[in-house]
């Protein structure tokens, strides 16, 4: 990576990213609003199932290829050829293991035609990834963006079409279907183009799924990890229940992607950096983290009960302290998220997905008893107490077995600045409107920082430079 700013590539991606995460939830507007509390229920159940293995048929591949591209082009060209011949293989494994699957549960809330939908929809899907690995080992995020981005307007355009036409949960997922197929052309658009010539030399199918299984497995594990709390309202709770959770759920998964875009940033600078050693971007990525998580928090906090209703409708405020309880969960995320990246970059991915399966079976026990007594509210107090779990792990581990000593100040300095500033929300609540008791929590709260030197003002103008790079690369294509 040398030459290039960590920061202004990490902000290119989020600005990007961002904007294709607001697509997605004018997507899920759309969907709450034609398609009503419980056929919605019915379509996030169908794609919850086809979810749990969402990233099973990638199997580490795409992280494999793009290691290679960015060890070597010329013979990161085989790696890629092999891969992409396993991912159609995994893909069409996928579109009969699903809806298997789904017949198999006690229950049956949706047509198993709906499963299948979904399941052909993210089988699709996957055939992008080797392509998208290829144009992120080049560093080439120009045109890593733009297939993001076509591929989330695909998405919205469809769904526009199915809303036009008044459709039902089908018409929406045969709509996704054909958008995925549109979405790979495009990404294989640009990124064929930048395939070196020669290194024809294939990797053994054998070989590349021995480097990539660790890989692939904790990504399969915390595929079901964020998903098991959907299936298991649909087996115990009702389809409105699902609906309002999935409602609730639909900012929180934004906010997740973008912590995990920001710190998935620093992956080949740990894998570079020798051992004993922490390289100042993944302090930076740290004391960032801790700063913006508690911030993240108190916005979705104070705005739950104005954000939900305006986006879905009135039917959907009830979803608003699900929303809170979710979002401290994405802040428990953001904040864990770094070192779950240093750990794999170091080579510690098996202690890592040993971590994720932990919390995994912690997640799905606690889903079972929370969920019959305190339903989607229980269902989210259950993702939160996980994610306090994984992170107790993960500084555990990054203390004890790498030569890694991260300043926890930022984090516990912005706890308390959290707690402080979330008093200060509760009292202005009673006492303001959401929009200004959110501000004035977010002042007490950046006062609090700026006091203690948790942030300085340089800092500001750094990141505020790095936004202000990104946009005019942006802006010249």
């Amino acid at each position: 990576m040398s030459g290039i700013s960590l920061g202004r590539v990490t902000t290119l991606l989020l600005m990007s990213r961002a904007t294709s995460s607001i697509l997605a939830l004018g997507n899920s507007i759309i969907l709450a609003r034609v398609l009503g509390v419980d056929r919605l229920g019915e379509y996030a159940y169908a794609m919850g199932v086809a979810a749990l293995f969402g990233l099973l048929p990638n199997m580490g591949i795409s992280t494999i290829v793009t290691r290679a591209i960015a060890q070597d082009p010329v013979k990161g060209r085989g790696v890629f050829r092999s891969a992409l011949h396993a991912q159609v293989l995994l893909a069409g494994g996928v579109m009969i293991v699903i809806p298997a699957f789904a017949a198999l549960l006690p229950e049956q809330p949706v047509s198993l035609l709906y499963i299948g939908l979904a399941a052909t929809q993210l089988a699709i899907g996957t055939l992008s990834w080797p392509y998208l690995a290829v144009l992120g080992g080049l560093a080439r995020y120009d045109l890593l963006a733009i297939a993001e981005l076509a591929a989330v307007l695909f998405g919205t355009v469809s769904f526009l079409a199915a809303a036009v036409l008044h459709g039902g949960v089908m018409t929406f997922l045969s709509a996704q279907v054909f958008a995925s197929g549109l979405a790979v052309l495009v990404a294989r658009h640009c990124a064929t183009q930048f395939l070196p010539v020669g290194g024809n030399q294939m990797m053994s199918m054998r070989t590349l799924f021995r480097q990539g299984v660790p890989f692939g497995a904790g990504a399969a594990v915390q595929s079901l990890y964020t998903r098991v709390d959907i299936l298991l309202l649909g087996q115990m709770a009702t389809a409105g229940a699902v609906g309002i959770y999935s409602a609730a759920y639909k900012p929180v998964n934004m906010a997740v992607f973008l912590g995990s875009t920001a710190s998935g940033s620093i992956f080949p600078l740990m894998t570079q950096t020798p051992p004993g050693s922490t390289p100042a971007a993944f302090r930076r990525v740290m004391r960032g983290m801790g700063v913006a998580a508690p911030a993240m928090a108190l916005v979705f906090s104070g705005l739950a009960g104005l954000l939900l209703p305006a986006l879905y409708g009135a039917e959907y405020s009830s979803a608003a302290p699900i929303l809170i309880v979710l979002a401290c969960s994405a802040a428990v995320n953001w904040i864990y998220a770094p070192l779950g990246v240093a750990l794999q970059a170091r080579g510690w991915e098996h202690w890592w997905l040993a971590g994720m399966s932990g919390g995994l079976v912690v997640n799905f026990l606690l889903n079972l008893w929370c969920i019959p007594r305190w339903g989607a509210m229980g269902a989210a107090a259950a993702t939160l107490i996980s994610e306090g779990a994984l992170l107790a792990f993960a500084t555990v581990l990054i203390l004890r077995e790498l030569s890694i000593l991260p300043s926890f100040r930022p984090i516990l300095g912005g706890l308390v600045a959290f707690i402080i500033g979330g008093g200060v929300l509760w009292w202005l609540l009673r006492e303001i409107g959401p929009i200004p008791a959110t501000l004035g929590a977010l002042v007490v709260y950046c006062g609090i920082l700026v006091l203690f030197r948790i942030i300085t003002f340089e800092m500001i103008a750094t990141a505020l430079g790095w936004v202000r790079q990104a946009a005019l690369e942006w802006s010249r294509g």
